[in-house]
C-alpha cells in the first residue's frame, strides 16, 4: 500500500477463512498490518491496493528511514575496517570520479548515510541518500532479515550483503557496486581476498584499520590530493559488462576537477600521464594557458 521495503505477509481474508492459499495474500509494511489487524483499515481497501500495487508506477519504492547517531562511526568493508568520527564532520568510503559511493556526515549528534549501488548499465538498485533507504522496484528481491539487507538480481545472485548495526556500526559483508563503468567488489564477493577490489585493473585493499581521513579510496579521473589514502585509474571502463569506448563516462559523468594550482605540480601530471594509458584520465586538467585539456 506504501511501498515500503519493510512488510509482512498477510492473509487477506484471514487465515482462519483461506489457509496458506497465495492468491489471498499481499504484503503490508508493519504500521499498516497492524491498522488492519486491528480493524482501522477495511479489507476492500487492501484488496484495492493488491490489484494495483504502490510500486508498480514507480521506480523506486518509499523510504525508510536508518538510525545511526553518536560521535563515531565504524564500516566494515570485508577485511578493511575506516572508523570516522564527529571531528571529520563528513567523509567518504569510495569516490568515483569524485562521486561519493559511500559517504557519512555527521549532523547534530546523528549520523546521516549515503551509499548508491547500481548495476552494470549504471542504474541504481539501491539508494540510501541522507539516512533515508530507498530500492529500485525492478531489483528482482530487496530483503530485510533482523539488522541485514540483501539485495539479489536473480535467485541465489547476491548483490549486497550489508549489516545495519545502529548506533554506530556497519558491515558490508558482500557487495558489488557499478559506477561510470568502474565495477567495484567489497568483501566476500571479492576474486582476491575480502577488502576492496577494483575489477578493472585488479587492485585490492584488504586487512586494514583506517582512523579519520576524509576519503579512503579515490577511483577513475582523480589526480588531485584530497586527503585520501588510495587513489587508483583505470585503464579500460565498461558498459554492460563489456569494453566501453574511451571516453564514454569521463566526458559525460563529470570526473574529479584538479583542485592543486601549483604549476609545478601540474607539469608533474602532465609528464606523468604523457602517452601513457592515464592520459584520457587528465581531461579536467588545466593546460598553461589556464583552459580545460580534453583528452
Amino acid at each position: 500500500m506504501c511501498g515500503s521495503p519493510i512488510f509482512d505477509y498477510e492473509h487477506i481474508d484471514g487465515y482462519g477463512k483461506t489457509g496458506h492459499d497465495a492468491d489471498q495474500m499481499t504484503l503490508l509494511c508493519p504500521m499498516h498490518h497492524r491498522e488492519k489487524t486491528a480493524e482501522r483499515l477495511p479489507v476492500s481497501r487492501v484488496r484495492k491496493a493488491n490489484k494495483s500495487p504502490y510500486n508498480k508506477t514507480r521506480d523506486l519504492g518509499s523510504k525508510h528511514p536508518l538510525y545511526f547517531d553518536g560521535s563515531s562511526l565504524t564500516v566494515e568493508l570485508g577485511s578493511l575496517k575506516v572508523v570516522w568520527s564527529a571531528d571529520a564532520p563528513e567523509a567518504s568510503a569510495i569516490e568515483v570520479d569524485g562521486e561519493p559511493i559511500i559517504k557519512v556526515a555527521f549532523v547534530d549528534g546523528a549520523i546521516s548515510l549515503n551509499l548508491l549501488i547500481r548495476d552494470a548499465d549504471n542504474k541504481p538498485l539501491l539508494v540510501v541518500r541522507d539516512g533515508e533507504l530507498r530500492h529500485a522496484v525492478a531489483t528482482w528481491d530487496v530483503a530485510f532479515e533482523g539488522r541485514t539487507l540483501i539485495v539479489r538480481r536473480a535467485l541465489g545472485d547476491v548483490v549486497l550483503r550489508i549489516r545495519l548495526m545502529p548506533p554506530n556500526r556497519i558491515v558490508i559483508e558482500r557487495a558489488e557496486i557499478w559506477c561510470r563503468g568502474v565495477l567495484i567488489r567489497l568483501g566476500k564477493a571479492c576474486d582476491q581476498g575480502d577488502g576492496i577490489e577494483v575489477a578493472n585493473n585488479r587492485t585490492t585493499y584488504r586487512d586494514e584499520t583506517v582512523y579519520g581521513n576524509r576519503l579512503l579510496l579515490a577511483v577513475g579521473d582523480y589526480l588531485g590530493f584530497e586527503g585520501q589514502i588510495f587513489t587508483t585509474f583505470i585503464p579500460q571502463r565498461w558498459l554492460g559488462g563489456i569494453p566501453a569506448k574511451p571516453g564514454s563516462f569521463s566526458r559525460i559523468g563529470g570526473g574529479q576537477r584538479m583542485s592543486n594550482k601549483s604549476g609545478g605540480y601540474l607539469d608533474d601530471c602532465r609528464a606523468l600521464t604523457s602517452n601513457s594509458f592515464l592520459a584520457p584520465a587528465v581531461w579536467g586538467l588545466p593546460d598553461k594557458r589556464g583552459r580545460r585539456e580534453e583528452s
